[in-house]
C-alpha cells in the first residue's frame, strides 16, 4: 500500500535533490532501519517510539511536578481574581505552541530524509513566524490601554518574548526529537521549569499579583530556547528555496491549521467565561481546566514526539501500522483515563489541600470536564496516526468545518447555564465528535473502527477499578488530606495490579523494560547528510 501525502505525493520521495543512496541511508540514520537497503523494520521503529515516549514522559512528569508545586503556591498567593486575569492573557502564550510544535516541526519528525539546507529553510521560516507574532503582540499596545492588562505595561512585551523564543527554538527542538535525543529536550525543559517557577513564586511572594504567571511564561521560554540552541545549533548550509518545498510546506500548513483550530476551541471557553462571568469565575474555570488537561498534556507531549515518526516508518505495512496505532492508543488511555477518573473522585480534597478553600468551586467544574479529557486522549492519538500517514488535508477540513466550530457553538450554548454549563458543553462536544471524527479523518490510513474500540477495553477496565478504589477510600476516610494521600496511594497500587494483570497492558510494561537499548540516530539532530 502506498500512502500519499498532500497533493498525492508519496512521502517517501522526500526532499528534492536527495539521491536514492542518501534516502536509503536516511532510514538508518533516523534510527528506524533494519538494513541500509530497505524501509525501517517495525520492531525497531516501535522500540524507538517506546524509548521516546518513556524518556520523554519521565522528564515531562518531572517538569509537571515542579510546575504543579509552583502553580499551587502562586494560586494561593494571588487568589482567583488575579489568577483569572493572568490566565486569560496567557491564552495568547498557548498560541506560541503553534510555532514551537506546529506543522513544520511535525514535518521534520515524519520526513524520511532531511538535509541541512532544508533544515535552514525551515528554521528561517519558523523564526520569521515568531518575529511576526511578536510584532503583532506588541502592536496591540496601540489599541489596548496598559490599565486593562493584568500586569500593566509589561504584559505585551512578556508575551512577545514567548513568541520570539518559540520561533527560534522550534526547529532545533524538532531536530533533537528526530535524532531521538529526548533526554536532552527533557533536561532543558526541566531546567527551564525550575528557574521559571522560582521566579514566579518569588514575584508572587513580593506582591506581584498577576505578573507572576506572565513572568513565569517568559522566563521559561527564554531559558528553554537558549538551552536548546546550545545543544542543537542549526548547521551552516545553503538554504533550499521555498518553491522546492511546496508539498512539504502544504503538509505543514495543514497540520498547523489543525493545531490552530484546536487552540481556538481550547481558548474560546476561557475568554468566554472571563467576559461573561468576570475574573473570579475565569480563575476558577481555568484552574479546573488546567487540572483536567495536565495529565493529558504530560502524556501526549512526549508520546507525540515519538509516535508520529515511528508510525510514519510503518506505512509500508498496513497490518503493522494498525498494530502500532492500537498500541499507542492503549498506552495513552491506560495512563490518562485512570488518572483523571481518580482525580474526579478526589477533586475536592485535592483542590482544598493544594490550592486552599478559596478554590473549592473549581472541584465541581473539574468533575464535569473529565469526559472531555478522555475524549481528547483518543482524538490526539488519532491525529498522530493521520499526520504520520500524510492525510493532513482531510484532517484540516474536518477540524475547520465540523469539529472546532461545533465545539465553539457548544460553549456558547452552555454559557446560558453559567460556568458549569460551559464545562458540560465541552465534555458533550468532545464525546460526540470522537467516533465520527475517527471515521472521517482515518479513511485513507487503513484504520478501522475496531482499531478504535478494541484498544479502549483495557483502559476502561483499569479506570473503573481505580475509580472504585478511590470511591471506597473517600467513603471510609473523611479528612481531606488523609483521603487525598490514602486515595492516591490506593489508586496507584490498583493501577499497577490492573496493568500487570491485563494481557495487552502487560505487554506494554515489557516494552518499557527494554527501551533503554533502542537505537538512536548517529547524528544528534537526525540530519541525513551528516549521519553517514
Amino acid at each position: 500500500m502506498t500512502v500519499n501525502g498532500p497533493g498525492g505525493r508519496d512521502p517517501r520521495r522526500g526532499t528534492p535533490g536527495v539521491s536514492a543512496e542518501d534516502r536509503s541511508r536516511s532510514w538508518d540514520a533516523a534510527g528506524g532501519a533494519d538494513d541500509a537497503d530497505g524501509p525501517p523494520g517495525p520492531g525497531v521503529a516501535g522500540r524507538a517510539a517506546s524509548r521516546g515516549a518513556v524518556v520523554g514522559a519521565a522528564t515531562t512528569w518531572t517538569r509537571f511536578a515542579v510546575q504543579f508545586v509552583s502553580l499551587a503556591v502562586v494560586a494561593r498567593l494571588i487568589g482567583p481574581s488575579a489568577y483569572g486575569s493572568a490566565v486569560t492573557a496567557l491564552v495568547a502564550v498557548t498560541g506560541a505552541e503553534l510555532i514551537r510544535s506546529g506543522g513544520v516541526t511535525w514535518l521534520i519528525g515524519r520526513t524520511p530524509q532531511l538535509t541541512a539546507g532544508t533544515t535552514r529553510t525551515f528554521h528561517r521560516l519558523s523564526v520569521v513566524l515568531g518575529v511576526v507574532a511578536a510584532g503583532v503582540t506588541l502592536g496591540l499596545a496601540v489599541v489596548v490601554p496598559a490599565s486593562a492588562l493584568p500586569a500593566g505595561a509589561v504584559t505585551l512585551p512578556l508575551l512577545a518574548v514567548v513568541f520570539l523564543c518559540a520561533g527560534s527554538s522550534a526547529v532545533p527542538t524538532a531536530l533533537l526529537a528526530r535524532g531521538q535525543r529526548f533526554g536532552t529536550i527533557g533536561g532543558a525543559e526541566v531546567g527551564a521549569a525550575v528557574l521559571s517557577c522560582g521566579v514566579a513564586v518569588t514575584v508572587a511572594l513580593r506582591g506581584g499579583g498577576a505578573s507572576a504567571p506572565l513572568l513565569q511564561a517568559a522566563v521559561y521560554a527564554v531559558v528553554l530556547c537558549v538551552a536548546i540552541l546550545l545543544r542543537a545549533p542549526i548547521p551552516a548550509a545553503p538554504r533550499v528555496p521555498l518553491r522546492d518545498l511546496r508539498d512539504e510546506l502544504g503538509f505543514a500548513a495543514n497540520a498547523t491549521a489543525v493545531q490552530a483550530m484546536e487552540w481556538l476551541a481550547r481558548s474560546v471557553d476561557r475568554v468566554l467565561v472571563a467576559a461573561a462571568f468576570g475574573p473570579v469565575a475565569a480563575g476558577v474555570y481555568a484552574q479546573a481546566t488546567q487540572l483536567v488537561l495536565l495529565p493529558v498534556e504530560q502524556v501526549n507531549g512526549p508520546l507525540r514526539r515519538a509516535a508520529i515518526p515511528a508510525l510514519a516508518r510503518l506505512l509500508h505495512d498496513p497490518a503493522r501500522f494498525r498494530t502500532g496505532f492500537r498500541t499507542v492508543l492503549t498506552a495513552a488511555c491506560v495512563t490518562i483515563w485512570p488518572v483523571v477518573g481518580v482525580l474526579a473522585v478526589l477533586a475536592e480534597p485535592l483542590v482544598v489541600t493544594v490550592f486552599g478553600d478559596g478554590w473549592r468551586a473549581s472541584a465541581a467544574a473539574f468533575r464535569l470536564m473529565v469526559p472531555m479529557a478522555m475524549a481528547l486522549t483518543v482524538t490526539s492519538v488519532t491525529t498522530f496516526a493521520v499526520l504520520a500517514g500524510g492525510s493532513a488535508a482531510r484532517l484540516t477540513v474536518w477540524e475547520c468545518a465540523v469539529s472546532r466550530p461545533t465545539t465553539v457553538v457548544a460553549y456558547l450554548l452552555g454559557a446560558r447555564w453559567g460556568v458549569h454549563g460551559v464545562a458540560v458543553a465541552a465534555s458533550i462536544a468532545g464525546l460526540v465528535l470522537v467516533t465520527p471524527g475517527f471515521l472521517v479523518v482515518t479513511r485513507t490510513t487503513g484504520l478501522r473502527l475496531a482499531d478504535l474500540v478494541r484498544p479502549l477495553l483495557e483502559p476502561t477496565t483499569t479506570a473503573l477499578v481505580c475509580g472504585v478504589a478511590a470511591v471506597a477510600v473517600r467513603c471510609l476516610v473523611h479528612d481531606d488530606r488523609a483521603a487525598l494521600a490514602v486515595g492516591a496511594v490506593t489508586a496507584a497500587c490498583t493501577w499497577v495490579v490492573c496493568v500487570a494483570a491485563l494481557p495487552r497492558t502487560r505487554g506494554l510494561l515489557r516494552d518499557v523494560g527494554s527501551v533503554v537499548r533502542a537505537p538512536r540516530s548517529r547524528d544528534p539532530c537526525g540530519l541525513d547528510d551528516r549521519a553517514a
